[in-house]
């Protein structure tokens, strides 16, 4: 019997709904049939979201039957469930185990459930693939014998650290050569998915917004709160369960534990100085995100592109002092705490107050006392190592990644050169994205066409007016639009003639197919009949002509 504790509900779906039968064929599972519960497919009942009545009874059920039990549940689940079981008949194993510390901040009465319940079962596994560091771990697991895989056969971890200043800009640019090639070229090797790693849905929406991106072309995956929809406004909320698509936005949500499958996406983790929630751990976070993709055959698998920002370099200190000064304080924190503890019942009420404040203590209601909190302050370490340490200059990122290699997975990192990466972030010049589209001209992705149009909007009038050697000649978009200013002046003094033109080629109160007149606004350079709404009035309809339905337009008058 084992019960498996995980840090997010994505991860416990996506085990009890997976996306792959045995045979590694796809399974696409409606929205409303993945819910807490026993699964469908395997022998594993999934607990998390609100433990309701019927929730409970279902639990129940499958507790009365025969066999084996696989019970996986979310952090805070472990105060109810230890209710309901006998924890002794039972092993626990604590997957992602290096969650307790980065999610105590915002998650704190599910890490404390976890660790002050751990020990009441028959066995306890803590696990990770990337360990929480020596200076991070909380006291309440310093006496658990720890042991180490050493894998003979090692996978190696290919990393580019990309610097920017504008990591979200230069993620756009990515989507953009997508869009504009159909793919990504790494040597001879196409990548036609991307799986983009943004903890942060605001941030997610300005790239969505800029790049024009659908529903149709992207999946986002993050939780489905009133907040996140609220944020995202148009753009549904998905599953890891979900089928891929060409752009993949993947939160937190998904970091750990969950299976991606396709044959050629690359993972991309994006971080950004200025918001501390897209800020990764180089030996945690990046290792379990290079093996979210599960195919073997995708020549990508093991690629990860990092691309991130750096803190202007007057912002931080040195770490070493940093964690002495944190340590100092959890000293004070202690004796203070002790202090309290000697006090008087009426003593302590006036302390009371004033102890709580301290985020370095926390108050223990069922024996009146304080207790310090070790794993606040290694919270606060940690967060300052990341927006001070190893997010400060791309070298202090590329030394991480090597000392991670080292010290925790034994990883092979590879450190990729710019060749790359670098062209396809670098913007096409307008030249350059005017002959791409030029050449579109028979192509049938329109999709790839609509995105240029959407990003200069006077493209086609550039090509249909001024034609491709015009537009060489002149280079920049600014000489192009001058060109064509130039040429609508020319267009509004020859108003008047196109006007008395029309006068002579048609008739008040006639009916004209819409192929003649079609035929006649080409010659004045319009590729529609409505193009001479300047000029005339005009009513779309249909009139029968030598017994035959036919479309055109009624001229009703001239406009002068």
């Amino acid at each position: 019997n084992y019960v498996i504790v995980v840090p997010t509900t994505e991860l416990i779906e996506n085990k009890c709904y997976p996306p792959k039968d045995e045979n590694g064929n796809s399974i696409v599972w409606k929205a409303e049939n993945r819910k807490a519960g026993l699964s469908p497919v395997r022998n594993l009942f999934g607990l998390y979201g609100t433990f309701t009545p019927t929730l409970k009874k279902g639990l129940k059920e499958y507790l009365s039957k025969e066999g084996t039990k696989k019970i996986m549940c979310t952090y805070d689940k472990i105060p109810s469930l230890v209710s309901l079981i006998i924890p002794k008949e039972y092993r626990l194993l604590v997957d992602e185990y290096h969650n307790l510390l980065k999610i105590y901040s915002y998650r704190k009465e599910a890490v404390e459930g976890v660790l002050e319940h751990f020990n009441e079962f028959k066995s306890y596994c803590f696990m990770s693939a990337t360990p929480i560091a020596m200076d991070f771990k909380p006291d309440a697991l310093k006496d658990v014998e720890e042991y180490i895989a050493d894998w003979k056969h090692i996978e190696p971890l290919t990393i580019l650290p990309y610097k920017t200043n504008r990591a979200y800009m230069l993620t756009a640019n990515l989507i953009k050569a997508y869009q504009r090639e159909g793919y990504i070229k790494k040597d001879e090797l196409k990548s036609y998915e991307a799986y983009f790693f943004i903890n942060s849905v605001t941030e997610i929406k300005k790239i969505l917004e800029y790049t024009h991106l659908t529903n149709d072309d992207c999946r986002i995956i993050c939780a489905d709160e009133d907040k996140n929809r609220r944020t995202l406004g148009e753009y549904q909320i998905s599953s890891s369960t979900d089928a891929p698509k060409k752009f993949n936005f993947i939160t937190s949500k998904s970091f750990e534990g969950v299976d991606f499958y396709s044959e050629t996406g690359i993972c991309y983790v994006v971080s950004n100085i200025h918001n501390e929630h897209t800020l990764l751990s180089v030996d945690m976070d990046i290792p379990q995100i290079a093996g979210r993709i599960r195919n073997t055959n995708n020549p990508f698998r093991n690629l990860v592109v990092h691309i991130f920002n750096t803190r202007p370099k007057d912002y931080y200190e040195n770490y070493e002092d940093a964690k002495k000064e944190i340590e100092k304080d959890l000293e004070y924190a202690e004796e203070r705490a002790t202090a309290y503890n000697r006090l008087s019942i009426g003593a302590k009420k006036q302390q009371k107050s004033d102890l709580g404040k301290s985020s370095f203590l926390k108050y223990d209601k069922k024996n009146d006392e304080f207790i310090v909190n070790d794993m606040a302050a290694k919270v606060v370490l940690y967060n300052y190592r990341l927006m001070n340490s190893i997010y400060r200059s791309q070298k202090d990122l590329v030394a991480e990644y090597e000392r991670a290699g080292i010290l925790h997975s034994k990883v092979e990192w590879v450190q990729l050169d710019d060749n790359f990466i670098k062209p396809v972030c670098k913007k096409p010049t307008f030249l350059e994205t005017f002959i791409l589209y030029a050449d579109m001209k028979y192509c049938l992705d329109i999709e790839a066409k609509q995105s240029i149009e959407k990003e200069y909007p006077f493209i086609r009038d550039a090509l249909c007016k001024l034609g491709v050697e015009q537009v060489k000649k002149l280079r920049s978009m600014k000489a192009v639009k001058v060109a064509l200013e130039a040429l609508k002046k020319e267009n509004i003094c020859a108003d008047s003639d196109i006007g008395q033109r029309l006068k002579t080629l048609l008739t008040i109160g006639a009916f004209m197919p819409s192929k003649e007149l079609k035929a006649i606004a080409q010659q004045f350079g319009m590729k529609k009949p409505m193009n001479l709404k300047e000029w005339v009035e005009l009513e779309a309809g249909t009139q029968r002509i030598e017994g035959k339905p036919t479309r055109g337009y009624l001229i009703k008058r001239f406009i002068d």
